[in-house]
């Protein structure tokens, strides 16, 4: 492979040709397909290839060869992010004065799986080059069709500037963080350029500013700076993170004689230092009607950030949308939520097929959702057919039974899923089965409901298991014997067993003013069960097996009234299971009236208004007001008000309403927190021992920039947990280490966890995520125990940095959760 620009050097924005020729051992031409991959060589650094030389792969003997291997993962969110000018900004084109501002990134800009070369043994691809200014691999692979020649070759080219410029900043900022950001001018040129820098910046304010490590200098314009031939200069800029989504920043420099100039333009998010407390209120008027809700402000909040969102559904179709909105961008892909984020997604798509409902953009975004979502699940399926939590995980019959039946549903929904997968799947289910009276737990009742229902779906259904745990049904909670109710209908859609099933049900229902739900004598944690799953179960299994049942209209108000925030529910369970049963309520009742006229007001003066009607079923509208704008001594009196329309017959349909208080505590009330976890952590000093080794030393609060630091987290669990998370953001001014990358030195150690009355125990945490923000430890299971967890993190940026409180929940429980103190940490200058 040749690129036309044989000096290989390109500037970005330019395109590069490349002219490829194919040959075999005795340089004869030949036909082949080609895979042409042009990616930046800093990634390719990260690790070695994980496939080597084609002919090694096809050609060298070898023998039996089984592993298995847990990775770490490591979220790459680059710091050269894609400026968005949708999103506005203060002042200026946000080009600072510059000819070209480098805005598009990528890290791979080519890929051509199935090239072609003609007799010859010859073709052409081009690509125009991103803004990367780095260096450029082209990874060339090929294959003969009959003879199954292989080869592959690589080639480099340079993408540069005569002058260019780095910035040296965090990966992103926590409000009220101090930095000292820095901005690199490299002259690669043959003559001496006098530049002048420039730093505009939405999201911190600019304070003084400095060259190298001299006086700091006063706000205002940077005067002009020579650079020599080859040299790099620094400036550093000091600056205050102000309370915003993101920090948009574009920083440069040009020659004064105007014939060069670089610059570059990125975005970093900005966090609250806090969690924002969010206080609900919802409700639904199916008439004519006012309903007054009060909302009070706490005695202590921070009055510059929060608001009080209302929202208007005139339907269960639009009120599902912020539940799908939800899973599919939930920030974590376990097993579990691999299957969450498309197998609801599903049911909808079929629900509004039922009732001849468009949605082009589901019907756009399905074919990805599911394609991706089952690459990844095929990817992860075990040896004995099963699935675990995350990849390389025990199998569980628990999530193994949830990803086939998010199998069964694509194939009913007509995408491919192959068979074997399938088979191998339903021989580690039916494998799991055990007698009834040999269960000793609801739990794994439960489990076993679940079980035989998933097999049923698949078409595996085993009506005498069904039948046996039905006589012992005692054990079975109430979703359990929901599951079980389905499971027999499959196999025998009149059997006697139903009814008695559906009479549990009946009889467990719990009815108030704001509908009707179910209630466990216990939780269910093994199988990430609570009361509004349940109550979403059960509503799925009375849609399916008795449609009219009088509870149903009032399950699914109850439902509706416990959606959280963003319209999801409190976990990926709750909200998969939620859209399931709502979904298949909405197929059969076909609740798409939608005939009346709607007003908001906060305080006697008007907040929003509109009309539903058809047209609108399936859209929501949101109204906000700033905390600081709200009655902070008084109570806010919210009103929502329906009535019929101009000149209609009736006023038909639903409207679903909610509001929800988002506020934050003053900073010096976010303290630790304990609500059935306990969380501390400690920063400590690493120095590195002669053998490449760490052990943790002195506690600090301050480390200069390129040292090492031990991360120290510190969790009690007074009893057994489930499903575990800790989330541990990082102070902004340093990075996580990860010691599987090739480019990591020795003092990058692989994360530890201990557990002090087991010095050697069990590893407890089975998955690592280490992000720019932070690292996320993910535990199946957690016995009752005092438990320690270390990793190392590095110092890059010099700064005064607010750090926030480390966090650990049961994700599918997260009643159940834990906070540790915040904090301050200084990273100093070298």
């Amino acid at each position: 492979t040749t690129p036309v620009n044989e000096a290989g050097v390109y500037e970005p924005g330019q395109t590069v040709e490349y002219q490829v020729k194919v040959t075999d051992h005795n340089g004869e031409p030949v036909q082949a397909e080609l895979s042409l991959a042009l990616i930046d060589k800093a990634v390719l650094t990260l690790a070695p290839e994980p496939v080597g030389q084609l002919i090694e792969a096809f050609w060298h003997a070898r023998a039996l060869d089984v592993r298995t291997a847990s990775g770490l993962t490591l979220a790459l969110e680059r710091i050269n992010r894609a400026l968005d000018e949708k999103k506005g900004g203060g002042g200026g084109d946000g080009a600072a004065g510059l000819d070209s501002v480098r805005r598009n990134f990528a890290d791979t800009v080519l890929w051509l799986p199935e090239l072609v070369t003609d007799a010859n043994g010859e073709a052409t691809a081009e690509a125009t080059l991103p803004d990367n200014l780095t260096t450029w691999v082209l990874l060339a692979k090929g294959i003969t069709g009959d003879d199954t020649l292989v080869g592959e070759a690589r080639s480099e080219i340079v993408t540069s500037k005569p002058l260019l410029v780095r910035p040296v900043t965090p990966r992103f900022f926590v409000i009220g963080d101090e930095a000292q950001l820095g901005l690199i001018m490299q002259n690669n040129g043959e003559e001496t350029l006098t530049v002048t820098p420039s730093f505009e910046a939405t999201g911190v304010e600019i304070g003084d500013w400095r060259l190298g490590d001299g006086v700091w200098q006063g706000t205002g314009e940077v005067s002009e700076i020579t650079v020599e031939p080859g040299e790099e200069v620094k400036i550093e800029y000091q600056v205050v993170v102000a309370d915003a989504a993101a920090a948009r920043l574009t920083m440069g420099a040009a020659s004064t004689d105007e014939r060069y100039s670089d610059g570059i333009a990125f975005e970093l998010p900005i966090y609250h230092l806090s969690t924002p407390e969010t206080v609900a209120t919802v409700g639904v008027l199916d008439e004519s009607s006012t309903r007054l809700e009060g909302i009070a402000l706490p005695r202590a909040f921070d009055p510059s950030q929060g608001a009080l969102t209302v929202t208007i559904e005139p339907s269960l179709a639009a009120g599902l949308r912020g539940g799908l909105s939800y899973l599919e961008h939930f920030p974590y892909e376990c097993v579990e939520q691999t299957v969450s984020r498309f197998l609801p997604n599903i049911f909808t798509y079929r629900a509004y097929q039922t009732l001849a409902l468009e949605n082009p953009a589901l019907a756009q975004r399905l074919p990805d959702l599911v394609g991706v979502g089952l690459q990844r699940l095929i990817t992860q399926q075990n040896m004995d057919g099963g699935w675990g939590w995350w990849a390389g995980s025990e199998s569980d019959p628990f999530l193994s039974g949830y990803v086939l039946l998010g199998l069964v549903e694509a194939r009913r929904s007509d995408f491919a899923v192959e068979q074997w997968i399938v088979d191998n799947a339903v021989n580690y289910l039916n494998q799991s089965l055990v007698a009834p009276q040999d269960m000793a737990e609801p739990w794994q009742a439960n489990r076993q409901a679940f079980t035989l229902y998933v097999l049923a779906e698949a078409g595996q259904g085993d009506l005498s298991r069904a039948v046996a745990l039905f006589e012992r049904r005692e054990k079975l909670d109430l979703y359990g014997r929901a599951f079980l109710a389905l499971a027999i209908h499959q196999a025998d859609a009149q059997a006697d067993q139903i009814d008695t099933l559906l009479s549990d049900l009946t009889s467990g229902a719990v009815v108030s003013a704001t509908g009707a739900h179910w209630e466990e004598a216990q939780p269910d944690l093994v199988n990430m069960n609570s009361d509004s799953r349940s109550t979403a179960i059960i509503v799925a299994a009375l849609a399916r097996l008795q449609p009219d049942h009088p509870l149903l209209p009032q399950a699914v108000r109850w439902l509706m009234t416990m959606r959280e925030q963003q319209g999801a529910w409190s976990s990926t369970q709750e909200t998969a299971w939620a859209i399931i049963g709502l979904t298949d309520w909405l197929a059969v009742s076909g609740e798409l009236e939608a005939a009346y006229a709607w007003q908001v007001s906060l305080n006697g003066q008007p907040l929003g208004d509109g009309v539903a009607e058809p047209a609108s079923l399936d859209e929501t509208t949101n109204l906000a007001v700033d905390v600081n704008e709200l009655l902070a001594e008084a109570v806010n009196r919210l009103a929502v008000e329906r009535d019929s329309t101009v000149g209609a017959a009736d006023d038909a349909g639903r409207l679903y309403y909610g509001a929800y208080l988002t506020y934050f505590k003053p900073v010096e009330q976010v303290t630790a927190l304990d609500r059935g976890i306990i969380v501390s952590r400690e920063y400590l000093s690493l120095p590195a021992t002669s053998e490449g080794g760490t052990e943790g030393g002195a506690s600090i609060t301050e480390a200069a920039v390129g040292d090492f630091i031990q991360v120290k987290l510190t969790l009690i669990a007074p009893h057994d947990l489930h499903y575990v998370m800790v989330e541990d953001y990082l102070p902004a001014g340093t990075e996580a280490v990860d010691s599987s990358l090739a480019t990591t030195s020795l003092v990058g150690q692989p994360p530890q966890v201990s557990r002090a009355d087991q010095p050697f125990g069990a590893w407890y945490f089975t998955h690592t995520d280490l992000r720019d923000e932070k690292a996320v430890l993910f535990a199946d299971y957690l016995p009752q125990g005092v438990y320690e967890y270390t990793y190392t993190i590095r110092a890059s940026t010099p700064g005064q940095y607010r750090v926030i409180p480390t966090h650990a929940e049961q994700m599918y429980f997260p009643e159940v959760f834990g906070r540790s103190d915040g904090g301050l940490f200084t990273v100093v200058g070298e």
